[in-house]
């Protein structure tokens, strides 16, 4: 079980290091994997995809009109 763990870790490791930093925070398959990080049954991993999720709110551009 423990093993799953690392490479479910080493995965989005992986994916993340894949991504450009420019493009990430508003890249479809980014938003993905934040979805899935937070749908995912392993608490280490949702609290990544808690937090990651956060970050693409914050930096996300305000709708709407002035």
């Amino acid at each position: 079980m423990m093993e799953m763990n690392k490479t479910k870790y080493a995965e989005i490791g992986r994916r993340m290091r894949e991504l450009p930093l420019e493009t990430h925070i508003s890249s479809y398959e980014w938003e993905e994997l934040v979805e899935k990080l937070c749908a995912s049954n392993d608490a280490g991993l949702r609290d990544i995809g808690a937090k990651e999720l956060y970050d693409l709110l914050k930096r996300r551009p305000a709708r709407g009109g002035k």
